[in-house]
């Protein structure tokens, strides 16, 4: 009896820290699709002076639906848009990876082309 209430304790200590392994784990996932997709986005612009909002028919990925491109895990969908109003394509894009299935609770990360990361905390 006292040898399951002991590794009750442990359980309950340990799984949570697990659970948040397994989100961190999982979140580079989003980190490398992210990184990936903008290379492809460098190599357009390089070719175009522009950047493109279509991933799929300007990049040549693969349409997960609704014109977003899934992580290679599945855990993100990556979509495209202009940095802020009113700065056009030619001059920035914003990628956003939105978590999907056990992931959801994590958040949104973005990249922008101009390097920029957020949240902060999750790269």
């Amino acid at each position: 009896m006292i040898v399951l209430a002991v590794l009750a304790i442990l359980v309950a200590v340990g799984y949570p820290g697990y659970q948040d392994q397994i989100i961190e784990n999982r979140r580079t996932d989003g980190q490398k699709i992210l990184l990936e997709v903008m290379n492809q986005q460098q190599m357009f612009y390089s070719r175009n002076s522009s950047y493109t909002l279509d991933l799929i028919g300007g990049l040549n990925l693969t349409d997960a639906g609704g014109g977003a491109v899934a992580s290679d895990k599945n855990f993100y969908l990556v979509s495209a848009a202009v940095c802020d109003i009113p700065t056009p394509i030619t001059d920035c894009v914003l990628l956003t990876a939105t978590p999907q299935s056990g992931q959801v609770g994590d958040g949104q990360l973005t990249y922008n082309s101009r390097n920029e990361k957020t949240p902060l905390g999750k790269w």
